[in-house]
């Protein structure tokens, strides 16, 4: 008994010892803290007052950081020492290939197709899709099989469709990279459904990816710091009301991403405050996370995918039915009103400098969508190749060679691959919708199976709504989707196998053996 008391203080005591990291960590992460608030404050004419705003703000999130970033650190210590599993650096070795370091033209491509960034990407892709082949031949993996199964083998056919639009490509080696580099994404997450065996394993996959997203913007927030200029203004001069719009600058993440990618993670933040299930999760941690989340969302600007975080938000309200109508009331309703009241602030944010026409055009897209669409009636058979259709054919002619694509999945698939493309990505879309929602509707399903589930779907709505106005789910590697639609696919597997179980148990009790097969009763 001493002997275990004092094996307990021990471990205390080491615990204690363990964790003083943290404070040196958090005198560090104050000073930056402080230092990015009074960079941003330094960009309003009175930064004073919005330093003052901020610190109001910035403070209470601080402390919930504080109180949430050990278990955090913990939690992926764990997962790194014990749950990691090699296609996980796979995962995150996909969305390094799509990192941007420079901005490139269309007339740039053309001339120089190949230059030190491009080759940088290739070689990551190649790395990851001879990895898998390799798994492939040596028999380890047997994702092949499982790439054209359900719901993915729909979004897989979509990948070949695209593959073979390179015969009558504006650009065929445009479309045929752009192609394979889909299928190896699709590739990947066949292998993942083959190799993930529980809901734990795939609690783990969803949390590595959200991960993968958060270091992200933890990158655009130290360009905050190092170049403010550039992070906080870009190319941009007149920005409203606020006065800076928040993107990346080293990797390059464009204004639209930062918001998509901190309205996932404010929406997964939320989702686990006010969960479906029994499951009870780090509120301080996942409560600094939405500050956070909502901070860099409101710094980017991104009207749409603040209206997708709120949609998300509507849907975890509907389904957890657990004081919703006070939260929506105290958390969105009065927030709104009283900012509507106060001069018309929202109206003047939401303008972000425009005019009344560039926002009814929807910041000029209604003018590139106009034209894309005349564009593929001139093709309206089999549209212009996938990927290079939007910007070689549509955007180019416009004189926006800068921009790579349609900002719309739907244009894009149809400008690129007509209604060929277009079929089977709807019905992968589709049958991920009703998957997610059959599993969060089915109250006797498993407690963890229907959280994940839940989480899911309330991510889902979100990067619906923003694939209206960006290209979301198709451009590679669309991690976020691929993860949504992987865990419908594996839940679909789930219960087929189940189903197969329960069927080959019914035949053995229907036969005469099976009455003198000890602990089978007839």
């Amino acid at each position: 008994m001493i002997s275990q008391t004092a094996n307990s203080h021990t471990r205390s005591g080491l615990s204690n010892r363990g964790s003083m990291w943290v404070i040196p960590a958090f005198v560090l992460l104050g000073v930056l803290v402080t230092a990015a608030v009074f960079g941003v404050a330094s960009r309003f004419h009175s930064g004073a007052t919005v330093a003052l705003v901020i610190a109001f703000i910035g403070l209470p999130a601080l402390f919930l950081g504080a109180a949430g970033v050990r278990h955090a650190a913990s939690s992926a210590r764990a997962f790194l020492s014990t749950s990691a599993k090699w296609w996980h650096f796979l995962w995150m070795l996909t969305f390094v290939s799509a990192l941007v370091f420079r901005i490139r033209y269309a007339n740039d491509i053309a001339s120089d197709p190949l230059d030190g960034w491009a080759i940088f990407r290739v070689v990551i892709d190649m790395l990851v899709a001879f990895v898998l082949l390799a798994r492939l031949a040596l028999r380890r993996t047997h994702w092949l099989s499982s790439m054209f199964r359900g719901v993915l083998g729909a979004f897989s056919m979509f990948g070949l469709i695209c593959l073979a639009s390179t015969a009558w490509s504006v650009y065929p080696s445009w479309t045929f990279y752009k192609s394979f580099e889909i299928l190896v994404d699709f590739a990947l997450l066949a292998t993942v459904l083959e190799t993930v065996e529980s809901i734990d394993d795939f609690r783990d996959f969803f949390n590595w990816t959200w991960a993968i997203y958060g270091l992200a913007l933890l990158t655009v927030w130290l360009g905050v710091l190092i170049w403010p200029h550039d992070a906080l203004y870009g190319d941009q001069f007149d920005l409203g009301t606020l006065g800076i719009r928040l993107q990346g600058v080293m990797p390059a993440f464009s204004s639209n991403d930062v918001g998509t990618f901190a309205a996932i993670l404010g929406v997964l933040a939320l989702a686990r405050l006010l969960p479906v299930s029994e499951e009870r999760f780090n509120k301080s941690w996942y409560g600094f996370l939405l500050l956070a989340s909502v901070g860099t969302m409101v710094c980017s600007q991104t009207r749409t995918a603040i209206v997708g975080f709120l949609g998300g938000v509507f849907l975890i309200l509907v389904f957890t039915r657990r004081k919703s109508m006070g939260t929506l009331l105290t958390f969105v309703v009065t927030p709104i009103v009283g900012i509507v009241t106060a001069g018309g602030l929202l109206l003047s944010y939401l303008q972000r400098g425009q005019t009344e026409d560039q926002l009814a055009s929807l910041s000029s897209r209604a003018d590139w969508w106009s034209f894309a669409w005349r564009t593929y009636l001139e093709r309206p058979l089999l549209g212009f190749g996938a990927y290079a259709g939007g910007r070689f054919a549509v955007l180019a002619k416009l004189g926006l060679g800068g921009t790579s694509t349609m900002h719309s999945d739907y244009l894009e698939i149809l400008v690129g691959t007509s209604f060929w493309g277009m079929i089977p990505f709807l019905i992968a879309l589709g049958a991920t919708w009703w998957l997610l929602l059959r599993y969060v509707r089915d109250s006797s399903s498993d407690t963890e199976q229907r959280q994940l589930a839940f989480e899911a779907l309330a991510i889902l709505a979100l990067l619906t709504f923003r694939s209206v106005f960006m290209t979301m789910l198709t451009w590679h590697p669309p991690l976020h989707f691929l993860a949504i639609l992987g865990y419908g696919e594996f839940l679909r597997r789930r219960q087929h196998a189940w189903a197969r179980v329960r069927v080959t148990q019914l035949r053995s009790l229907a036969t005469p053996q099976a009455a003198l097969v000890p602990g089978i009763e007839v």
